[in-house]
């Protein structure tokens, strides 16, 4: 997972990294990837899920998004790259499906415990913010939206979940 993250901070897209990059990037036999992981789709199943699980301390919109650069998180920005390749994959459909419950799920709980919401409130919120999250890669840079306007959004809706919850 580390191999993944390390060589598209050298700049390798997605789909030009293969196992065959990963295992030689560790220096260790070109089955690790099939014997640890089924195959590369599950290396990068469980990419995306360190990414956003276990390297993310929070993924409430303060702490994705900088509003004074306008940057979001690099681990989240891995994680929805990596998710955008495989969604293009039929066969990954179903891996995603869950790996989506599971991320939503740690999501939720956040939000709860931020929020007081109810876990069925939050569950939504969750969903609807990693909408959000995924609009903001696709289109973010080209709205030519000011960081002041973000962040007031933002600091609108964290009112707004205090206030309903």
């Amino acid at each position: 997972m580390r191999a993944v993250v390390e060589l598209m901070d050298e700049g390798f897209p997605v789909n030009e990294i293969s196992g065959f990059t990963v295992t030689e990037h560790c220096g260790v036999d070109k089955m690790y990837v099939n014997r640890y992981f089924q195959d590369l789709a599950g290396l990068f199943m469980a990419t995306i899920e360190h990414l956003l699980v276990e390297r993310m301390n929070s993924m409430i919109s303060t702490d994705v998004f900088s509003t004074t650069t306008q940057k979001i998180d690099a681990n989240v920005e891995k994680a929805f790259k990596i998710a955008s390749h495989l969604s293009e994959k039929k066969d990954c459909q179903d891996r995603l499906t869950e790996l989506g419950r599971v991320v939503s799920a740690t999501y939720a709980k956040q939000l709860e415990e931020a929020f007081g919401l109810s876990p069925k409130r939050a569950l939504l919120e969750a969903k609807i913010g990693l909408l959000f999250i995924n609009g903001y890669l696709s289109l973010g840079t080209i709205l030519e939206l000011e960081p002041q306007v973000l962040n007031d959004i933002l600091e609108q809706r964290r009112i707004e979940l205090k206030k309903n919850s």
